[in-house]
C-alpha cells in the first residue's frame, strides 16, 4: 500500500513537471516571439507619432494657403493691394516666414523683398502649382533670402468661370524648423535618433551634418551613397514604403523604422540600438530560466525519494513505519522550498497580466505559464498540507472577520463558476447567523471552496445550493457564546455510486467518468475531511446516480463582539484614527454584507462612509456628496460597475475622484476591464483590512494615529533586521519609501529588486539597506517586506 501510494506520488510530480516545462517552454518560445513583435510595433508607434504631428501641422498650413488663395485681393493679382494684407496675415498666423504671388511667366511679389527680379519658372512646387495642383515643396534655398524654406503652394483661379487655366501661384514659405524640431523629438532609448529624406532621397533633418545641404556644400542623396545598408533603407523611403528592419547601421546592429508621409513627398525614420528594444525580453528569459531550474530540481527531489525508499525497503516494518515518517516530513519541507521560487514565477506570469495593451496572443501564452504554475503551486500545496495533516503538524489559527461578508465572498467566486458553466448557482444564509465570528478563516474557505467546486465541476446542468443555518446555540463557555452552523452543497450533477462512496475521502482516488478525473489530483476531498475533522467535526454525504449528490457538516463557532477591533491591527500596531480632516467614502454595492463590513471598519477610524446599493444610486450621491473616495463592485442591478466608472470619468466635477474596484471575480479581463474603464486599483473579495488600508493611504496620503507600543516596535525590528540594528541602515527619502510600499503591497518584488540597485547606484550610503531590501526580496515574502519599510516610514514621517 505504502509503495503504491508512493509510487503515484512520483508519478504525479513528475509528469506534472514535464507536462509543465515542455508547455511552458513552447509557450516562452511564442511569448519570446510575439512580445519581440509587440516592441517592435511599439518603436514602430513613436515613428508614426512623429509623422502624424508633421502631417497634422502642413495639412493646417495647406488650408491656410488655400483659403488666402481665395480672397479677392489675391485674386486681383495688384501687389500694392495684396502687400499690406499679406504682411498682417504673416504676423497674424505667425507660422510663414514669407507669402509670394507669382504671375505665370515665373516672375514674382513676396513680403520679404516686394517685386523680385528672380524667376521661380523653374521650381517644381511653381510648376505643379500652375497646373492646378496644390502641393508642398522639398525643402530648398530662397533665392531670395538664402534661408532654407519649404513653399506650400496652390494655384490662383480667376472669378470667371470661363478661365481654364490658373491666372498665377500663391504659396506661402515655411521654416523647416519646426519639422525639425518634431524629428530630433522623436526618441526611443538611448543613442538612438531620428532622420526625415525629401523625394530625392536628402536628409532634410539628419544628426550627421556632412549629409545635410549648405549654400556652399549640397549634400548628396542617401540613394548614391556607398553605404549599402543605408541605401537600401533609403529607397525604401522614397518609394514611401514603410516598416521595421533590423540591420547594420553604423557599424551596429540596429533597429530601423520608418514610416511615410501623406502631406508631402518625404518620409520619416527612427534609429533604434537593438538592446533597448531587445533588453525588454530579459523579464521572459529570468521566467525560463526560473522554470528551468525548478525542472532540474524536482527530477533531483524525484531521484532522491526514489532512492530514499529502495533503501527503507530493506528494512524491518518498525524501519519502513519511521521511514515513511521521515518521508512525510522530507516532502513536506521539499515542498515548501519548491513552493517559493514558483510563487516568483507566478508573481512575475501575474505582473506580464497586468501589463497595459498586452496584446491577445502574448496574453493567452502568457496565461498558459500562469495556469501551468498554478496548477503544479495547488498539487505541491495539497502534498504540503497531507504531509502536514499526516504527521500531525497542521495547525489552526484562528481569528475574528465580518461572517456574512466572508460567506458572501465564497458565493460570488463560485457564482462566476456557476454562471461560465451556464448552470444556476443558489446562495441561502439564514438571518440568525452571528455578524462577527472567530475561526481560521484560510482552513474554512478551503473547504467550502474545495465542497462547491468539486459540486459546480460534476454538475452539468441544474443548480448548485450552497446553505448555511444555525443549527443550535451552544451553552456559553465564560462569555463566549457558541453557534452549531450547518454547511451544506447540493447539486444535481452526475451522482456518486454507492459502492464508490467510500473510496470518495481517500488520497490520491477519483471516482466518477475517466474524463472528468483529469481534472485535478485526488488529494482535494482527501484533504478536506482531514481538515474538517481537526476542526472537530466531520463531512457526510448523500447522493443517487443521476441525481445529485449532498454534502455536510456541522461545526461549533465561537461568536466576536469585537471583530472590527481585532481585524484593524496592521503592521502589529493598532490604528485608532488619521491626522487631518474627515474624508468622505462612497460605498457602492448591492450586497448589504459588503457595504456593512467597509461602513464598520472604516467609521470607526473618523471616515465619513455613505452607501448606495447599485450604480444609478452611486453616480446621484457623488455627484451631490462629492466624496474624497469611491469603493465600487462591478455586477450591480440598475447600473453595474464599468457603466459607473465611465460616467463618474465623464463628469467635471468630480471626474478625478479615486476608484477603487471592489470583487470576487477571479477573472483578469474583468480587472483590466475596470481598471481601463477608469479605475484605479483593484481590491479583491473578501475585502482583507490591511490590504484597504494601504490602499486608502495610497490614495488619500493618510497619517495613520496609532496606539503606541514600545515593546510591539521592538519586536517588529528584531523580526526584520535580525542581528544588524535598524538605525544602522541610512533609509532613502519618504517618496522612495512610499513608492517601494505601493510595489511591496502589489507583490511587484521584480520592481523591488530594480530599485534597490538604483538607490545603491544613486548613493553609496544607502548600499546597506539596498543590500536588505534585495535579500527580503528575494524571498517572495511580502509581510515581511513591508514591515521592514514600515518602520522607517513611521521614523521619516
Amino acid at each position: 500500500m505504502h509503495s503504491s501510494h508512493n509510487l503515484l506520488i512520483r508519478f504525479l510530480l513528475g509528469g506534472t513537471t514535464l507536462i509543465v516545462s515542455i508547455s511552458a517552454y513552447f509557450s516562452y518560445q511564442a511569448a519570446r516571439k510575439i512580445t519581440l513583435e509587440e516592441l517592435r510595433g511599439r518603436a514602430f508607434l513613436e515613428v508614426r507619432r512623429g509623422v502624424d504631428e508633421i502631417e497634422e501641422w502642413l495639412h493646417v498650413r495647406k488650408v491656410e494657403v488655400q483659403t488666402l488663395a481665395h480672397t479677392s485681393t489675391v485674386r486681383s493679382l495688384d501687389w500694392s493691394v495684396a502687400k499690406p494684407y499679406l504682411k498682417s496675415e504673416v504676423d497674424r498666423i505667425n507660422e510663414f516666414f514669407v507669402f509670394q504671388i507669382a504671375t505665370p511667366d515665373g516672375s514674382y511679389f513676396n513680403t520679404m523683398v516686394g517685386q523680385s527680379n528672380k524667376n521661380i519658372k523653374d521650381r517644381d512646387y511653381f510648376q505643379k502649382a500652375l497646373a492646378g495642383k496644390s502641393n508642398i515643396s522639398d525643402p530648398f534655398i530662397s533665392r531670395s533670402t538664402g534661408i532654407h524654406l519649404i513653399a506650400i503652394a496652390t494655384p490662383i483661379w480667376s472669378n470667371s468661370s470661363q478661365s481654364p487655366s490658373p491666372i498665377g501661384v500663391f504659396n506661402g514659405n515655411v521654416k523647416v524648423d519646426h519639422i525639425v524640431e518634431v524629428v530630433n523629438s522623436l526618441r526611443y532609448g538611448k543613442n538612438s535618433y531620428a532622420f526625415a529624406l525629401n523625394s530625392q532621397g536628402e536628409a532634410i533633418v539628419h544628426p550627421n551634418s556632412t549629409l545635410m545641404s549648405t549654400v556652399e556644400k549640397p549634400a548628396p542623396s542617401l540613394l548614391k551613397i556607398a553605404d549599402r545598408n543605408l541605401n537600401s533603407i533609403a529607397q525604401r523611403m522614397v518609394n514611401k514604403q514603410q516598416g521595421i528592419q533590423l540591420m547594420k547601421i553604423d557599424g551596429t546592429k540596429k533597429y530601423v523604422a520608418y514610416v511615410p508621409l501623406q502631406e508631402a513627398n518625404w518620409s520619416v525614420a527612427l534609429v533604434i540600438p537593438r538592446q533597448n528594444i531587445e533588453s525588454r525580453l530579459q523579464f521572459l528569459d529570468f521566467i525560463a530560466l526560473i522554470l528551468g531550474g525548478l525542472t532540474v530540481t524536482m527530477i533531483t527531489v524525484l531521484l532522491k525519494v526514489q532512492g530514499f525508499e529502495q533503501a527503507q525497503l530493506k528494512k524491518s516494518k518498525a524501519a519502513a513505519d519511521t521511514a515513511n515518517h521521515a518521508k512525510s516530513e522530507f516532502l513536506a519541507n521539499m515542498s515548501h522550498e519548491l513552493r517559493t521560487p514558483l510563487n516568483g514565477i507566478l508573481g512575475c506570469a501575474q505582473i506580464l497580466q497586468r501589463s497595459q495593451g498586452l496584446p491577445e496572443p502574448q496574453q493567452y501564452h502568457v496565461n498558459i505559464i500562469e495556469q501551468c504554475g498554478s496548477h503544479l503551486l495547488t498539487l505541491i500545496n495539497d502534498i504540503l498540507d497531507l504531509s502536514k495533516i499526516e504527521s500531525q503538524k497542521l495547525e489552526l489559527h484562528p481569528h475574528d472577520l465580518h461572517f456574512p461578508s466572508f460567506l458572501q465572498g465564497i458565493g460570488e467566486i463560485c457564482q462566476i463558476r456557476a454562471e461560465q458553466k451556464g448552470i444556476l448557482f443558489v446562495y441561502e444564509s439564514a438571518i440568525n447567523l452571528p455578524t462577527g465570528v472567530n475561526l481560521d478563516v484560510k482552513r474554512l474557505r478551503q473547504v467550502l471552496l474545495n465542497l462547491l467546486g468539486n459540486a459546480i465541476k460534476f454538475t452539468d446542468r441544474g443548480k448548485v445550493t450552497f446553505k448555511v443555518e444555525v443549527i443550535d446555540q451552544l451553552p456559553a463557555d465564560g462569555q463566549t457564546v457558541k453557534y452549531r452552523i450547518r454547511f451544506s452543497v447540493e447539486d444535481t450533477g452526475i451522482g456518486i455510486n454507492p459502492s464508490e462512496l467510500d473510496k470518495i475521502f481517500l488520497a490520491f482516488e477519483q471516482v466518477g467518468e475517466k474524463k472528468r478525473q483529469t481534472e485535478g489530483t485526488g488529494l482535494g476531498l482527501a484533504i478536506t475531511r482531514q481538515l474538517v475533522q481537526i476542526m472537530g467535526s466531520d463531512i457526510y454525504v448523500k447522493s443517487q446516480i443521476g441525481q445529485g449528490s449532498t454534502f455536510w457538516f456541522e461545526m461549533a463557532i465561537a461568536e466576536a463582539s469585537e471583530w472590527v477591533q481585532s481585524v484593524m491591527a496592521v503592521s502589529k500596531r493598532q490604528i485608532i484614527g488619521f491626522e487631518g480632516s474627515p474624508r468622505t467614502i462612497l460605498m457602492v454595492d448591492d450586497r448589504w454584507e459588503n457595504r456593512t463590513v467597509i461602513t464598520n471598519l472604516l467609521q470607526p477610524l473618523g471616515f465619513n462612509v455613505v452607501e448606495a446599493t447599485n450604480g444609478q444610486e452611486g453616480l446621484e450621491k457623488a455627484i451631490a456628496l462629492k466624496p474624497d473616495l469611491i469603493i465600487t463592485d462591478l455586477f450591480m442591478p440598475e447600473m453595474d460597475g464599468f457603466e459607473l466608472i465611465q460616467h463618474l470619468r465623464h463628469t467635471p466635477d468630480i471626474a478625478d475622484v479615486k476608484i477603487i474596484v471592489s470583487s470576487a471575480s477571479i477573472f483578469e479581463t474583468d480587472q483590466n476591464r475596470s481598471l481601463e474603464a477608469g479605475g484605479d486599483t483593484f481590491l479583491n473579495k473578501p475585502v482583507q483590512a490591511d490590504e484597504l488600508l494601504h490602499q486608502l493611504v495610497f490614495h488619500l496620503g493618510l497619517a495613520w494615529i496609532y496606539q503606541q507600543s514600545l515593546s510591539e516596535e521592538q519586536t517588529i525590528n528584531s523580526a526584520t533586521t535580525g542581528d544588524s540594528p535598524s538605525d544602522k541602515l541610512t533609509p532613502p527619502s519618504p517618496d522612495v519609501l512610499r513608492e517601494l510600499l505601493t510595489l511591496a503591497s502589489k507583490g511587484n518584488f521584480n520592481a523591488i529588486l530594480k530599485l534597490a540597485d538604483q538607490l545603491e547606484e544613486t548613493d553609496i550610503n544607502l548600499a546597506p539597506f539596498a543590500n536588505q531590501l534585495r535579500q527580503l526580496a528575494r524571498q517572495f515574502d511580502e509581510d515581511l517586506i513591508l514591515n521592514f519599510l514600515t518602520q522607517y516610514e513611521l521614523k521619516t514621517a
